[in-house]
């Protein structure tokens, strides 16, 4: 059964400036309701394999849209049955649409990763007792440790954290951080860059990689702000997929 593919929405009624072919090679098109449009492509209904050719594909499609105008990027593998549950879609969260659109227009996605490799802390110097607590207490003890150590290593990274936001922060209009998702990793930053300021926010990451040599810092984007659309186009239930 053939249905559609979503890549995102835009503002209409500015037309494509070149043709893009999407998904299974099918031509990429608006489908405009008001002042909105979905970029869709013709598709089965089917998933495409979550591969790196496919989500490529919807990549390129989304950043050739972006060069050329604000755009709420869809998520992989999103589809609708109908062009009627498109236009469905875009009556009903419009204003959000509007709102979305109107937040990233100029601007664009930079990510970020820093690495770092995290303190050893000091073992934590407790009374262990005279040893007549039993092993109860012991684990308690060593419970009690651990929790000190772990609240000890998350201070001093929260506080590396500020300390390098402070070269660059000011550089951007948001920011999407997640801290300390693993030992290794520092944080994973998204950043809502003015397109007119890609370059300056490039440097201020260059300088704060040179001031924090011990750290390694990876850079990439510009991309679509794909963490600063709040949502506006989750699914709804004439949405089919993931």
């Amino acid at each position: 059964m053939e249905g559609i593919y979503l890549y995102g929405i835009v503002g209409f009624p500015q037309p494509l400036f070149r043709q893009i072919r999407g998904l299974g090679g099918s031509p990429v098109c608006l489908v405009p309701h008001k002042d909105l449009a979905a970029v869709i492509s013709r598709s089965p209904l089917t998933p495409w394999p979550i591969d790196e050719a496919h989500v490529t594909i919807h990549e390129m499609v989304v950043e050739e849209v972006m060069d050329a105008r604000p755009i709420l990027p869809g998520r992989f593998n999103t589809f609708l049955r109908t062009e009627e549950a498109v236009i469905a879609l875009l009556d009903e969260r419009a204003q959000g649409f509007r709102s979305a659109l109107k937040r990233v227009e100029g601007k664009v996605e930079m990510g970020l990763r820093v690495l770092w490799e995290a303190p050893v802390e000091a073992e934590a110097s407790l009374d262990q007792g005279t040893g007549d607590g039993g092993r109860g207490t012991e684990y308690l003890y060593r419970r009690l440790g651990e929790e000190r150590r772990r609240a000890a290593l998350r201070a001093a990274g929260e506080r590396l954290i500020q300390e390098i936001h402070s070269l660059f922060r000011c550089r951007a209009v948001e920011s999407r951080l997640q801290r300390l998702p693993t030992n290794r990793l520092l944080f994973t930053g998204a950043y809502l860059v003015e397109r007119d300021r890609v370059d300056a926010f490039r440097k201020g990451v260059s300088t704060a990689g040179e001031e924090f040599s011990h750290l390694s810092f990876l850079l990439t984007g510009p991309w679509p702000p794909y963490h600063f659309v709040n949502g506006a186009h989750d699914e709804t239930a004439d949405t089919v997929g993931a």
